[in-house]
């Protein structure tokens, strides 16, 4: 029919953080209508909606037009995806996580009458839908697993002969195999390596067991790579995997850029093991720990304090490095006080006449700073607690912080890593 609704997506397909376009075409001036979007991952189902009012040609175009209610408010281009919310009945603390990049995201969106509530909701009258494609996985993004001698992992390499800017994800005390950030990493043009350390394969069972030399070894393995330039490597890294990241930096010469979100800047935990010696750590402090009322933790002061001994000795010295840190903290992390630790190891590159770092400290952020558009997870399910953990964040800014910050990363990478200068021909 003529007068039919119509919902209009731009594009339907596309990475995880291309902004979309939506509009509804064909209501009457004035009318008021709920935009509903829903994602299922596994067994995990996430959902968001917001309220909006046609203007006088019967149109919404939710990049131009304000949000007047339900999960965020004002002119959000991206609101449905960024303010996602576990549906009704799910565990708490879930967190969306991508598992398998070989597919994507599928995302329905729906038009429904009035301004409605619509989370639970199962079989609300529908005026339109689309269903969006959100991929991690570019077109012709090369995806191959590693196994090389003590490395495990995967590589993504983008489509060409290269070589290309490499650039090593890794994760935090979750362990396992992570993929999304590096198949996302290489749709945007870099060489990279999903770097696994623990609780993977045939790799220690315990955080507590690994040692810095296989990060070493990875670092050789993946510079060894035709497709990969010579120079040297990126490393990109959230949480307790940032510490690991920041040694690299140190004591590795073919590391030519480091990132950390939400990072200690302190060897944390347990000793860590490089070639000859021990570096020492920071201990956590396990009956720091506060449990609130609901029984999440809040694990802000968990670590020893690193101003003074024996904390102190156990604090990376980033002075000594020659390659540029980034680092990215929000200022309501609440697992980690990661603005006190990057200001803390900054004051120490100043102390030294260093220039080579950037901090990127967005208020309202939380710990989990992921690539745009994901949801914000302010408390999120930790096997190593086996709880609930306090991230921190509103939704809002958490989301302006990752947007942000991704694009200032990539930018980083592409300055640093890699100097054409010394690629392989």
């Amino acid at each position: 029919m003529s007068n039919q609704v119509q919902l209009l997506v731009t594009p339907t397909k596309a990475l995880v953080d291309d902004k979309v376009d939506i509009t509804v075409e064909r209501l009457a001036p004035g009318q008021p209508v709920t935009l509903h979007a829903r994602l299922v991952e596994g067994t995990a189902r996430f959902q968001s909606y917001a309220h909006y009012r046609a203007d006088d040609t019967g149109r919404v175009v939710v990049a131009k037009q304000p949000s007047l209610g339900g999960l965020y408010a004002g002119i959000e281009q991206m609101g449905l995806f960024w303010s996602m919310q576990p549906s009704p009945g799910q565990k708490p603390g879930l967190r969306l996580r991508k598992k398998d990049v070989s597919t994507p995201f599928l995302v329905e969106v729906s038009v429904h009458e009035g301004n409605v509530a619509v989370m639970g909701e199962k079989n609300l009258a529908c005026l339109a839908t689309k269903t969006i494609e959100r991929w991690y996985l570019g077109d012709d993004v090369k995806r191959i697993p590693v196994k090389e001698g003590r490395v495990r992992g995967t590589l993504f390499l983008p489509p060409g002969k290269g070589p290309f800017a490499g650039v090593v994800d890794i994760f935090g005390s979750t362990g396992g195999l992570p993929e999304y950030r590096a198949a996302l990493l290489a749709s945007r043009g870099f060489a990279a390596l999903a770097l696994p350390y623990f609780g993977y394969d045939d790799l220690p069972e315990n955080i507590s067991d690994i040692d810095l030399d296989y990060f070493e070894e990875a670092v050789d393995w993946f510079l060894s790579l035709p497709n990969v330039r010579i120079r040297g490597v990126g490393v990109l890294a959230t949480s307790y995997g940032g510490h690991l990241a920041l040694c690299m930096a140190v004591y590795m010469n073919k590391v030519d850029a480091v990132a950390v979100i939400g990072s200690y800047t302190a060897v944390v935990g347990n000793p860590l093991p490089y070639k000859s010696k021990v570096l020492p750590c920071a201990r956590f402090v396990l009956d720091q720990v506060i449990f609130t009322k609901e029984g999440f933790a809040y694990s802000g002061n968990l670590l020893e304090d690193t101003t003074k001994d024996p904390g102190r000795k156990a604090c990376i010295q980033v002075e000594k490095t020659q390659c540029p840190i980034m680092f990215v903290a929000g200022e309501d992390d609440l697992n980690v006080k990661s603005v006190l630790y990057a200001n803390q190891a900054i004051a120490r590159m100043k102390d030294h006449g260093k220039t080579n770092y950037t901090l990127l400290s967005y208020p309202w952020a939380g710990h989990l700073i992921e690539p745009p558009y994901t949801p914000h997870c302010g408390v999120c399910y930790h096997a190593v607690y086996d709880k609930c953990v306090l991230m921190g964040g509103e939704p809002k800014g958490h989301a302006a912080a990752q947007e942000d910050s991704w694009h200032k990363i990539l930018d980083f990478f592409r300055a640093h890593v890699g100097s054409s200068a010394h690629s392989k021909l």
